[in-house]
Protein backbone atom coordinates (compact mmCIF):
# COMPACT_ATOMS: atom_id res chain seq x y z
CA UNK A 1 0.00 0.00 0.00
CA UNK A 2 2.73 2.34 0.85
CA UNK A 3 4.46 2.10 -2.19
CA UNK A 4 1.58 2.74 -4.61
CA UNK A 5 0.69 5.96 -2.59
CA UNK A 6 4.18 6.80 -3.30
CA UNK A 7 3.92 5.96 -6.93
CA UNK A 8 0.45 8.14 -6.85
CA UNK A 9 2.39 11.13 -5.59
CA UNK A 10 5.22 10.95 -7.67
CA UNK A 11 3.22 10.51 -10.69
CA UNK A 12 1.38 13.90 -9.43
CA UNK A 13 4.53 15.87 -9.24
CA UNK A 14 5.31 14.23 -13.18
CA UNK A 15 2.18 15.45 -14.63
CA UNK A 16 2.43 18.87 -12.60
CA UNK A 17 5.63 19.51 -13.54
CA UNK A 18 4.65 19.08 -17.65
CA UNK A 19 1.70 21.04 -17.00
CA UNK A 20 3.95 24.00 -16.12
CA UNK A 21 6.40 23.21 -18.99
CA UNK A 22 3.93 23.25 -21.50
CA UNK A 23 2.30 26.36 -20.41
CA UNK A 24 5.47 27.81 -20.63
CA UNK A 25 6.07 26.89 -24.22
CA UNK A 26 3.09 28.04 -24.56
CA UNK A 27 3.64 31.86 -23.72
CA UNK A 28 6.97 31.68 -25.43
CA UNK A 29 5.62 30.86 -29.23
CA UNK A 30 4.90 34.02 -30.87
CA UNK A 31 2.24 34.20 -33.17
CA UNK A 32 3.66 34.55 -36.86
CA UNK A 33 2.24 37.94 -38.47
CA UNK A 34 1.99 38.92 -42.34
CA UNK A 35 4.04 41.55 -43.11
CA UNK A 36 2.12 44.71 -44.34
CA UNK A 37 3.13 46.63 -47.66
CA UNK A 38 2.72 50.70 -47.49
CA UNK A 39 -0.38 51.54 -49.51
CA UNK A 40 1.32 52.70 -52.91
CA UNK A 41 1.12 56.65 -53.45
CA UNK A 42 -1.78 57.72 -55.82
CA UNK A 43 -0.53 58.61 -59.38
CA UNK A 44 -2.05 61.17 -61.55
CA UNK A 45 -2.87 60.15 -65.42
CA UNK A 46 -3.74 63.20 -67.40
CA UNK A 47 -5.32 63.01 -71.01
CA UNK A 48 -6.78 65.61 -73.03
CA UNK A 49 -10.48 65.48 -74.13
CA UNK A 50 -10.74 64.41 -77.93
CA UNK A 51 -12.81 65.35 -80.36
CA UNK A 52 -16.30 65.36 -81.41
CA UNK A 53 -17.54 64.63 -85.18
CA UNK A 54 -15.74 66.77 -88.16
CA UNK A 55 -13.91 68.35 -85.32
CA UNK A 56 -10.12 67.44 -85.87
CA UNK A 57 -6.75 68.28 -83.10
CA UNK A 58 -4.61 70.65 -85.20
CA UNK A 59 -0.67 70.58 -84.83
CA UNK A 60 -0.19 72.25 -81.43
CA UNK A 61 -3.47 72.47 -80.10
CA UNK A 62 -2.33 69.48 -77.68
CA UNK A 63 0.81 71.03 -76.48
CA UNK A 64 1.38 71.75 -72.86
CA UNK A 65 3.96 74.20 -71.87
CA UNK A 66 3.48 73.48 -68.07
CA UNK A 67 0.97 71.05 -65.78
CA UNK A 68 0.61 71.58 -62.04
CA UNK A 69 -2.31 70.68 -59.59
CA UNK A 70 -3.70 71.78 -56.42
CA UNK A 71 -5.05 69.39 -53.62
CA UNK A 72 -7.76 71.06 -51.75
CA UNK A 73 -8.66 69.18 -48.15
CA UNK A 74 -11.37 70.42 -45.94
CA UNK A 75 -12.04 73.55 -48.41
CA UNK A 76 -8.46 74.36 -48.13
CA UNK A 77 -4.90 74.66 -50.16
CA UNK A 78 -2.99 72.66 -48.68
CA UNK A 79 -0.26 71.44 -51.48
CA UNK A 80 0.92 72.82 -54.96
CA UNK A 81 2.22 69.65 -57.25
CA UNK A 82 4.43 69.81 -59.88
CA UNK A 83 4.38 67.25 -63.10
CA UNK A 84 7.61 66.72 -65.43
CA UNK A 85 7.06 65.29 -68.69
CA UNK A 86 8.64 61.72 -68.74
CA UNK A 87 9.94 60.44 -71.92
CA UNK A 88 6.95 58.78 -72.80
CA UNK A 89 5.68 62.18 -73.36
CA UNK A 90 2.90 61.57 -70.51
CA UNK A 91 2.24 63.53 -67.57
CA UNK A 92 1.73 62.01 -64.65
CA UNK A 93 1.43 63.43 -61.15
CA UNK A 94 2.70 61.63 -57.95
CA UNK A 95 0.31 62.49 -54.72
CA UNK A 96 1.54 61.88 -51.57
CA UNK A 97 -2.35 61.51 -50.09
CA UNK A 98 -5.39 60.11 -51.05
CA UNK A 99 -7.70 62.91 -49.76
CA UNK A 100 -9.07 66.04 -51.04
CA UNK A 101 -10.06 67.07 -54.50
CA UNK A 102 -7.41 67.57 -57.03
CA UNK A 103 -7.35 70.38 -59.49
CA UNK A 104 -5.32 70.28 -62.18
CA UNK A 105 -4.55 73.29 -64.56
CA UNK A 106 -2.11 73.31 -67.98
CA UNK A 107 -0.57 75.98 -69.88
CA UNK A 108 -1.64 78.72 -66.66
CA UNK A 109 2.33 79.89 -66.29
CA UNK A 110 2.53 83.55 -65.52
CA UNK A 111 -1.84 84.17 -65.79
CA UNK A 112 -1.94 82.12 -62.17
CA UNK A 113 0.61 82.64 -59.63
CA UNK A 114 0.34 78.78 -57.61
CA UNK A 115 2.66 79.47 -55.12
CA UNK A 116 1.40 82.51 -53.85
CA UNK A 117 -1.99 81.31 -53.75
CA UNK A 118 -0.58 78.27 -51.30
CA UNK A 119 1.18 81.13 -48.92
CA UNK A 120 -1.90 82.42 -48.23
CA UNK A 121 -4.18 79.02 -48.23
CA UNK A 122 -6.72 80.30 -50.53
CA UNK A 123 -10.41 78.70 -50.30
CA UNK A 124 -11.81 75.89 -52.36
CA UNK A 125 -15.01 78.52 -52.95
CA UNK A 126 -12.43 81.39 -53.78
CA UNK A 127 -10.10 79.39 -56.36
CA UNK A 128 -13.56 78.33 -58.24
CA UNK A 129 -13.88 81.95 -58.66
CA UNK A 130 -10.14 82.88 -60.72
CA UNK A 131 -9.96 84.08 -64.07
CA UNK A 132 -7.97 83.62 -66.53
CA UNK A 133 -6.98 86.79 -68.79
CA UNK A 134 -5.59 86.81 -72.16
CA UNK A 135 -2.09 85.94 -73.24
CA UNK A 136 -0.21 88.31 -75.31
CA UNK A 137 -3.65 90.00 -76.98
CA UNK A 138 -4.92 86.72 -77.32
CA UNK A 139 -6.92 83.88 -75.90
CA UNK A 140 -4.39 81.86 -73.27
CA UNK A 141 -4.56 77.75 -74.94
CA UNK A 142 -5.16 76.88 -71.26
CA UNK A 143 -6.82 73.17 -70.17
CA UNK A 144 -8.25 72.29 -66.47
CA UNK A 145 -10.16 69.12 -64.92
CA UNK A 146 -10.69 68.00 -61.51
CA UNK A 147 -11.07 64.60 -59.88
CA UNK A 148 -12.24 64.08 -56.09
CA UNK A 149 -9.84 62.00 -54.26
CA UNK A 150 -12.17 61.64 -51.22
CA UNK A 151 -14.67 59.52 -53.88
CA UNK A 152 -12.10 56.60 -54.36
CA UNK A 153 -10.87 53.69 -52.98
CA UNK A 154 -7.59 54.24 -50.75
CA UNK A 155 -6.83 50.77 -52.90
CA UNK A 156 -7.10 52.71 -56.25
CA UNK A 157 -3.67 53.99 -56.71
CA UNK A 158 -3.87 55.14 -60.67
CA UNK A 159 -5.96 58.88 -60.92
CA UNK A 160 -7.41 59.28 -64.22
CA UNK A 161 -8.59 63.34 -65.13
CA UNK A 162 -9.08 63.88 -68.46
CA UNK A 163 -8.61 68.23 -69.15
CA UNK A 164 -10.62 70.22 -71.08
CA UNK A 165 -10.03 72.98 -73.07
CA UNK A 166 -10.62 76.47 -71.80
CA UNK A 167 -11.37 77.68 -75.27
CA UNK A 168 -14.06 77.49 -77.74
CA UNK A 169 -12.97 77.32 -81.76
CA UNK A 170 -14.31 79.12 -84.66
CA UNK A 171 -13.79 77.13 -88.37
CA UNK A 172 -15.09 78.21 -91.50
CA UNK A 173 -16.86 76.65 -94.03
CA UNK A 174 -17.78 77.91 -97.45
CA UNK A 175 -21.03 76.44 -99.04
CA UNK A 176 -21.51 78.65 -102.03
CA UNK A 177 -22.47 78.08 -105.78
CA UNK A 178 -19.82 80.84 -107.06
CA UNK A 179 -16.25 81.95 -106.43
CA UNK A 180 -16.06 83.01 -103.02
CA UNK A 181 -13.17 84.31 -100.79
CA UNK A 182 -13.26 85.72 -96.91
CA UNK A 183 -10.56 88.61 -95.64
CA UNK A 184 -12.07 89.28 -92.56
CA UNK A 185 -13.72 87.59 -89.35
CA UNK A 186 -14.28 89.72 -86.39
CA UNK A 187 -16.57 88.45 -83.27
CA UNK A 188 -17.84 91.48 -81.82
CA UNK A 189 -17.88 91.85 -77.41
CA UNK A 190 -15.88 88.92 -76.94
CA UNK A 191 -14.60 88.54 -73.12
CA UNK A 192 -11.16 89.29 -72.34
CA UNK A 193 -11.50 86.50 -69.13
CA UNK A 194 -12.61 82.91 -68.40
CA UNK A 195 -13.26 81.29 -65.43
CA UNK A 196 -10.25 78.92 -64.81
CA UNK A 197 -12.25 76.60 -63.93
CA UNK A 198 -16.18 75.86 -64.83
CA UNK A 199 -18.83 77.65 -62.76
CA UNK A 200 -22.25 76.20 -63.01
CA UNK A 201 -24.87 78.90 -64.25
CA UNK A 202 -22.70 81.28 -64.76
CA UNK A 203 -19.74 81.30 -68.11
CA UNK A 204 -18.43 84.61 -67.37
CA UNK A 205 -16.83 86.45 -64.38
CA UNK A 206 -18.74 89.08 -63.30
CA UNK A 207 -17.60 92.61 -64.89
CA UNK A 208 -15.81 91.06 -67.54
CA UNK A 209 -14.10 93.49 -70.19
CA UNK A 210 -15.39 93.20 -73.57
CA UNK A 211 -13.90 93.97 -76.46
CA UNK A 212 -13.94 93.21 -80.30
CA UNK A 213 -11.38 90.72 -81.59
CA UNK A 214 -10.69 89.63 -84.92
CA UNK A 215 -9.32 86.91 -86.61
CA UNK A 216 -5.55 87.12 -87.64
CA UNK A 217 -6.16 86.63 -91.59
CA UNK A 218 -3.14 87.76 -93.72
CA UNK A 219 -4.58 85.99 -96.86
CA UNK A 220 -7.91 86.06 -98.63
CA UNK A 221 -9.67 82.26 -97.47
CA UNK A 222 -11.28 80.37 -100.65
CA UNK A 223 -11.56 77.11 -98.76
CA UNK A 224 -12.81 75.66 -95.38
CA UNK A 225 -10.64 76.69 -93.03
CA UNK A 226 -9.93 75.21 -89.13
CA UNK A 227 -9.28 77.73 -86.24
CA UNK A 228 -9.89 80.83 -87.80
CA UNK A 229 -9.94 82.32 -84.54
CA UNK A 230 -10.46 81.21 -80.71
CA UNK A 231 -12.45 82.78 -77.99
CA UNK A 232 -12.89 82.57 -74.20
CA UNK A 233 -16.54 80.58 -72.62
CA UNK A 234 -18.73 83.19 -72.10
CA UNK A 235 -22.01 84.40 -71.85
CA UNK A 236 -23.45 85.81 -74.64
CA UNK A 237 -23.74 89.23 -73.89
CA UNK A 238 -24.57 91.22 -77.60
CA UNK A 239 -22.26 88.84 -78.84
CA UNK A 240 -22.15 88.74 -83.03
CA UNK A 241 -19.81 87.55 -85.94
CA UNK A 242 -19.17 89.37 -88.88
CA UNK A 243 -17.54 87.87 -91.82
CA UNK A 244 -16.00 90.24 -94.57
CA UNK A 245 -16.55 88.25 -98.29
CA UNK A 246 -16.37 88.56 -101.50
CA UNK A 247 -18.49 86.30 -103.59
CA UNK A 248 -18.68 86.23 -107.67
CA UNK A 249 -17.01 89.60 -107.23
CA UNK A 250 -18.91 90.91 -105.01
CA UNK A 251 -18.16 92.49 -101.17
CA UNK A 252 -20.46 91.26 -98.49
CA UNK A 253 -20.48 91.70 -95.05
CA UNK A 254 -22.26 89.08 -93.19
CA UNK A 255 -23.61 89.89 -89.74
CA UNK A 256 -25.00 87.27 -87.30
CA UNK A 257 -25.86 87.49 -84.04
CA UNK A 258 -25.18 84.46 -82.19
CA UNK A 259 -28.22 82.61 -80.58
CA UNK A 260 -26.32 81.08 -77.82
CA UNK A 261 -23.75 81.35 -75.31
CA UNK A 262 -20.31 80.35 -76.09
CA UNK A 263 -19.00 76.88 -74.18
CA UNK A 264 -15.42 75.75 -73.92
CA UNK A 265 -14.02 73.05 -75.27
CA UNK A 266 -16.29 73.30 -78.55
CA UNK A 267 -15.93 74.15 -82.10
CA UNK A 268 -18.16 76.29 -83.69
CA UNK A 269 -18.53 76.33 -87.12
CA UNK A 270 -19.34 79.65 -89.20
CA UNK A 271 -20.65 78.70 -92.55
CA UNK A 272 -21.33 80.83 -95.56
CA UNK A 273 -24.01 79.87 -98.11
CA UNK A 274 -25.00 81.42 -101.49
CA UNK A 275 -26.91 79.47 -103.63
CA UNK A 276 -28.94 81.62 -106.50
CA UNK A 277 -30.69 83.44 -104.78
CA UNK A 278 -29.36 84.55 -101.59
CA UNK A 279 -26.41 84.46 -99.17
CA UNK A 280 -26.03 84.36 -95.29
CA UNK A 281 -24.19 83.01 -92.48
CA UNK A 282 -24.77 80.37 -90.29
CA UNK A 283 -23.41 78.80 -87.10
CA UNK A 284 -23.33 75.65 -85.69
CA UNK A 285 -21.15 73.59 -83.32
CA UNK A 286 -18.89 70.18 -82.64
CA UNK A 287 -18.03 69.54 -78.82
CA UNK A 288 -14.68 68.84 -78.38
CA UNK A 289 -15.67 67.02 -75.01
CA UNK A 290 -16.81 63.02 -76.61
CA UNK A 291 -14.66 60.36 -77.67
CA UNK A 292 -11.55 58.70 -76.66
CA UNK A 293 -9.29 60.55 -74.77
CA UNK A 294 -5.96 61.66 -76.60
CA UNK A 295 -2.64 62.21 -74.87
CA UNK A 296 -1.03 65.80 -73.91
CA UNK A 297 1.99 66.91 -76.36
CA UNK A 298 4.52 68.25 -74.01
CA UNK A 299 6.50 71.31 -75.53
CA UNK A 300 10.34 70.53 -76.85
CA UNK A 301 12.61 73.01 -75.63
Amino acid sequence: MKTNKMMTVKTFAFAATMALGLSACSERVETPTTPTTPAAAPVVKTRLAAFEGEGLALEGENTVNDLRACLFVDGTLTKVYNAQSPADGNFDLQLDRHAGTLYVVANTEGLVDLDALQGRSISESEWLKLSVAMKDAAPARFFSGSVSLDEMPNSQTEIPVTLRRGLVRFDLRLRTAGVASVSGITLRNAAQSAYLFPVEGELSPAGVERRDAAASITEPLTQDTPAVFYAYEQQNDGLEVVVEAVIDGQPKTLTKSLGCDLERNKIYTLTVRKDVIDVSLDLTFDEWEEGSDTELTPLRR
